[in-house]
């Protein structure tokens, strides 16, 4: 079964350049397996599943920029993927996503 996870997400606002933000805001829906996350030999494939999504978003996010887009994108994925580890709350997906760092 899978589980669709709501996630209102606050784009970062960087001091430096704020044209960096696409967005002040922008709600994403997570697609991922409880079941997969509760297999050990699956959680990994269901960790790169749940980080495809947010770098999908986060480059459509983002695909207007002219400069800065990687930084941009980067900078989104990393704190969009954290929020969703957090809000999913698996152990399991928590220890793919802190060794992944």
């Amino acid at each position: 079964m899978h589980r669709p996870l709501a996630t209102l997400i606050a784009a970062a606002a960087f001091a430096a350049a704020p044209a960096f933000a696409a967005s002040e805001r922008f709600e994403m829906e997570i697609d991922y397996s409880k079941a997969r996350l509760d297999a050990p030999q699956t959680v990994g494939a269901e960790y790169a599943s749940i980080r495809d999504q947010v770098v999908d978003r986060c480059e459509a996010e983002h695909a207007d920029l002219k400069f800065g887009q990687a930084f941009a994108v980067r900078t989104c994925t990393n704190y969009t993927l954290a929020v969703a580890v957090r809000k999913i709350g698996h152990p399991a997906l928590t220890a793919v996503h802190a060794a992944s760092r």
